[in-house]
């Protein structure tokens, strides 16, 4: 499948390609961008629903260089919605995040922490040739993955979503789903917040990518 928009806002094109082969359960996507200058981020935004049950499915990624729960209050309880993971914590290893109460989650065993939202991101290890998320169903045997270039696509943005915003119009019914986003971003943030300087970029982590109008960008997925 070959699709292709003229955008109007910055002007140029995007052109997206499927493909999908014989005998093989996976979809492989490609953008390309083209006529384009200027910084922009970017992401695949793929959501996964979770079996009803307490870990149900297992989360494990390529190795990472850094990451960081969302450094601000993720949900407002004044407003009705509740977040479990300390602000602005740094991580080397899934099975061990800070909480609020200070004790440590464990980020591999999911759906967990009903009644929560929270968002945290990794950097892929941009000297690997390539970069990878997946998730483990082990009762319904089979793995859902992702595989990306990390020198494209830098970050991995994780959307912990269960039940934890409690305000119209979700009321408590998104549970059991998780945002696995192939980003170059900061965070969950826009085009500004991420161009401009920030926490993550001064670490030396791009965080948005700059198009060239004569060469066009391609992001494989």
């Amino acid at each position: 499948l070959h699709l292709s928009l003229t955008t109007k806002v910055r002007p140029g094109r995007v052109d997206k390609r499927i493909w999908l082969l014989d005998d093989e359960n996976t979809v492989y996507s490609q953008h390309e961008v083209s006529g384009m200058s200027g910084p922009m981020n970017l992401g695949h935004h793929a959501m996964l629903r979770f079996p009803d049950a307490p870990g149900s499915g297992l989360i494990s990624t390529s190795p990472f260089v850094y990451a960081q729960v969302f450094p601000e209050a993720f949900e407002l309880p004044e407003k009705l919605g509740y977040s479990s993971l300390k602000p602005g914590a740094e991580f080397k290893s899934l099975e061990k995040v800070p909480t609020l109460t200070g004790q440590f989650a464990d980020l591999t065993p999911y759906p967990a922490r009903r009644g929560f939202e929270d968002l945290v991101m990794l950097v892929s290890d941009a000297e690997e040739p390539f970069a990878w998320t997946a998730v483990s169903f082990p009762k319904e045997r089979f793995v859902w993955f992702a595989l990306k270039d990390p020198r494209i696509l830098r970050e991995t943005v994780f959307w912990l979503s269960n039940g934890g915003r409690h305000y119209p119009p979700w009321n408590s019914r998104h549970v059991n789903v998780m945002g696995l986003e192939e980003v170059t971003s900061n965070f969950h943030f826009g085009l500004a917040e991420s161009a401009r300087k920030n926490p993550i970029s001064q670490k030396g982590f791009p965080t948005c990518l700059r198009l060239n109008s004569r060469k066009p960008l391609v992001v494989p997925y």
